[in-house]
């Protein structure tokens, strides 16, 4: 009699890009035989897909690392930490954290399979026969069913030539390369039997796709001809002319969602050039004007604050974006130094509790934008998606909102499946989720 077949489990930090960069992980290590874990403590290989984008990433990566080496403890596992992390700091795991078995970094997710399979022979060689092969992709799909998404991640390029000054990503992810549209319409399929009705392009800079844009309207013609896609979202749309074109296709194809994800990281010029990216106030106004025509388009960018040689003045110009542009979503980071990038040898007499300052200064700004916004939402309808579905209540996402990092809807209505679309009645808000009524279509 065959011995019940491996388990793993994969913990993702970080970005939307991240999840796409798990499936793979996953899907290798499916087509090896072992089966996915409900959860790290019940698993045979934990797997931890880092970031390190910023301090507070890099903060959480250790963190999560050092518990999983408490879950270890208590189950006889290999632990392995994969990704961004590991690639910048591999050494410093080894030394600092010996309880981590594997490292491997960023480019190597589909061969997961291959690299674990000669890591951890002893693992693999209790899957002997194609039967174990068999109950190992019968448990996944049964696991997939019980965890079905009403959207799914799709990872159209990886890395990035912008070289940003803060940025460490090009170091870990090297330069842009596209995805094949071969893999890309594999994914998106996978992704729609297993329940998806959304689809989300993520990479690290989207509208560089094909370096061609032309080519990025044709990938997103032939995926929104697909009759099971609803809805397509569009991430991660670096703030340039590029984008400014794009913006026609958003008005003229209805699947695509009515949301526009693009970090504009400040908007004094002074700062923008001093890492390294374009754009300013005046053109920043403009492109999320020409966004806005499209009825009921939300936006989400990110701004940088407390970046050297950075002055109240330019935190004023900050302060009159988010008045003026009013963006429904905003992540605020402040900066921090990262190693290996130009930045990182820039000159600050700005510390600490100055840049925390700044932040909570722009975050408080934003505060009362938001609350502006939820009052204007009050009885409005909006369509919606089904993204959880509990004894108690529903979860549901205005097409307005990018799951796993905006918003959600809080709904009492009850014999409502995952994926299922309609409109949703806002009724009340707290700080940044709301409350309604879900009426399917």
């Amino acid at each position: 009699m065959n011995s019940p077949p491996k388990s793993f489990f994969i913990t993702t930090l970080g970005c939307p890009k991240n999840v796409a960069d798990s499936k793979h992980i996953e899907e290798s290590l499916v087509n090896k035989g072992l089966v996915l874990a409900k959860s790290p403590e019940k698993s045979d290989i934990h797997l931890i897909n880092t970031c390190t984008f910023i301090q507070s990433a890099t903060e959480e990566t250790i963190d999560t690392i050092l518990n999983a080496t408490q879950i270890k403890k208590k189950r006889k596992q290999k632990l392995v930490v994969v990704g961004c992390f590991a690639e910048r700091y591999p050494q410093a795991i080894q030394e600092d954290i010996p309880e981590v078995d594997l490292i491997f970094g960023t480019g190597k997710y589909a061969q997961a399979g291959e690299i674990l399979e000669k890591a951890f022979p002893e693992i693999f060689d209790k899957i002997s026969s194609p039967e174990d092969i068999l109950l190992a992709r019968e448990k996944l799909h049964s696991n997939r069913k019980k965890k079905s998404k009403s959207y799914g991640f799709v990872k159209i390029s990886d890395g990035c030539n912008r070289g940003c000054h803060f940025c460490i990503i090009p170091s870990l992810r090297g330069e842009f390369r596209d995805s094949s549209e071969e893999n890309i319409f594999q994914d998106i399929h996978t992704a729609l039997k297993e329940g998806a009705r959304e689809i989300c392009l993520v990479s690290q800079d989207t509208v560089f796709f094909g370096k061609s844009l032309d080519k990025l309207k044709d990938l997103i013609q032939k995926i929104t001809e697909l009759k099971d896609v609803e809805l397509l979202r569009l991430l991660y749309l670096y703030p340039d002319k590029k984008t400014f074109q794009l913006l026609d296709v958003f008005h003229e194809n209805p699947k695509i969602a009515p949301y526009l994800e693009s970090p504009i990281q400040h908007v004094s010029e002074k700062i923008l050039k001093s890492m390294n990216r374009s754009g300013n106030l005046s053109f920043f106004k403009d492109l999320f004007s020409k966004a806005r025509q499209r009825e009921d388009l939300e936006i989400r960018t990110s701004i940088i604050l407390g970046y050297p040689n950075e002055t109240s003045k330019e935190v004023d110009e900050v302060l009159e974006f988010i008045h003026t542009v009013k963006p429904e979503k905003l992540a605020l980071f402040a900066f921090s130094p990262q190693e290996g990038t130009k930045a990182y040898s820039f000159a600050s007499d700005l510390d600490e509790k100055e840049i925390s300052r700044r932040v909570n200064l722009v975050r408080e700004a934003h505060l009362e934008v938001l609350k502006e916004i939820h009052q204007s939402r009050i009885g409005k309808i909006y369509p919606a998606i089904v993204d959880e579905v509990h004894a108690n209540e529903t979860i549901v996402r205005r097409f307005q909102d990018a799951p796993e990092i905006d918003e959600v809807v809080f709904v009492k209505n009850k014999n409502l499946q995952v994926g299922e679309i309609g409109q949703v009645r806002i009724n009340s808000f707290f700080e940044y989720d709301m409350e309604g009524e879900f009426f399917t279509r």
